[in-house]
């Protein structure tokens, strides 16, 4: 199945359940080129991160990317900068918009 798409499209993505505790997603990693590994914010311990990194890296599986998900505003303090600096650079586009 990898192979098929492989040759039918640029980019295949397989999503799997976690790494920790399955037999399935290391057979994955082995057989994918580059895995990305999801950890939920708040939930996911670094030790479970550090856990996952050094396995994929025992199997020499190239990792990626991190993805943190449910990231909240409370857990968060740059939040407030880049949430501040998007709302800067929306209303600059509005001024700029009826300016011209």
């Amino acid at each position: 199945m990898l192979k098929e798409g492989s040759a039918e499209y640029d980019l295949v993505i397989l999503d799997g359940p976690p790494l920790l505790g399955f037999a399935e997603p290391l057979q994955m990693a082995g057989a994918v080129d580059g895995v990305i590994v999801v950890a939920r914010a708040g939930r996911t311990s670094r030790r479970g991160v550090a856990s996952v990194l050094a396995t994929l890296h025992r199997l020499r599986a190239k990792v990626v990317g991190l993805v943190l998900n449910e990231v909240h505003k409370e857990l968060s303090d740059s939040y407030d900068y880049y949430g501040s600096y998007r709302s800067y650079y929306r209303a600059h586009e509005v001024r700029e918009e009826v300016s011209s």
